[in-house]
């Protein structure tokens, strides 16, 4: 598999007005995004992800370190940006524009003009689900639609890189969904995306690979399926009433997703799975599964940087 985007030893320092004030925002990054993947790029405020990106993007140079984009050292030549998506977070377009004259605008920064801008904004138009709504003014726009227009904006040169900077945040579940669901058929289509956000179960459904960010290092990298570990065991009862579930809860076992008489039992390490549906029959519960339950990326994101911070002190 070919590699999108590829760093060696990437560093920032960004230079105090005082001797002693310069702050190093990013160390040393090494970093293989693969063609076609969407890879998860997190870590909290001030870790260093806009800073990457904006080294990316070629618009700040590294302190030292390389980078490369689909095998291209030139980042910030005409040829290499014309295969860079990029939607920023909060990006904001005048309010006065029509949908289709923003992607015209932007269309002819890429130097697409006549019939080739034409079918470039149709096609960009029906990907995100806009075609109804193009020659609506954008203050007519729902924020779900704004963010829809501005990933329009990021796929009008049909690049092959898209770089997302909280292409979710603030949106209602079910646009969140619907960028979702584009985002995927982006990726089925051979397009890369590389995504940094802080919405963490957004980004668990969507990547292959993510990468965690912290102080400017990157604490972990990795496929969701090998980072995110199976710590604990589910079951799923049918039967249990207000004093069951206090006295599980008192043996350890946290009850979730009750409803009536039905509830998830999540099993801590105090208590083997097997005491547990032994003390579940006890109560005469009726079991209907027994499940290995994954750690959620939120809870991996939180003990890497929790980790990471204790390492600092």
């Amino acid at each position: 598999m070919s590699t999108a985007i590829s760093t060696q030893n990437l560093t920032k320092i960004y230079e105090g007005a005082l001797r002693g004030q310069d702050v190093h925002a990013l160390n040393e990054l090494s970093l293989d995004v693969e063609e076609g993947e969407i890879f998860g790029y997190l870590g909290p405020n001030g870790s260093g992800k806009t800073t990457t990106i904006k080294m990316l993007l070629g618009l700040i140079f590294p302190t030292q370190g390389t980078i490369k984009i689909f095998g291209n050292s030139a980042i910030s030549s005409a040829a290499v940006k014309k295969n860079i998506g990029y939607l920023p977070e909060g990006a904001y377009y005048p309010d006065f524009l029509r949908g289709e004259e923003i992607l015209s605008y932007y269309g002819k920064l890429y130097g697409l003009r006549g019939s080739d801008l034409k079918k470039r904004i149709d096609a960009t138009m029906d990907m995100v689900g806009m075609q109804h709504a193009r020659k609506r003014l954008l203050r007519g726009y729902s924020k779900g639609m704004r963010q829809r227009i501005g990933l329009a904006q990021a796929l009008i040169s049909d690049p092959k890189l898209l770089i997302l900077d909280e292409p979710t945040t603030g949106l209602d579940p079910i646009a969140r969904k619907e960028i979702r669901d584009i985002l995927l058929r982006l990726r089925e289509e051979g397009k890369t995306l590389l995504i940094s956000s802080h919405e963490l179960l957004e980004v668990e459904l969507m990547s292959n690979r993510v990468g965690i960010l912290y102080n400017g290092t990157l604490q972990t990298i990795g496929s969701v399926d090998e980072l995110l570990v199976k710590r604990e065991m589910t079951v799923s009862v049918d039967g249990i009433d207000d004093g069951i579930a206090s006295e599980l809860s008192s043996r350890g076992i946290t009850v979730e997703d009750r409803t009536g008489g039905r509830a998830t039992l999540r099993i801590g390490s105090t208590l083997s799975i097997y005491d547990a549906i032994e003390l579940c029959k006890s109560k005469s519960l009726e079991l209907n599964s027994v499940a290995p339950r994954r750690e959620t990326l939120e809870e991996l994101f939180v003990r890497v940087i929790g980790a990471a911070e204790a390492d600092r002190r």
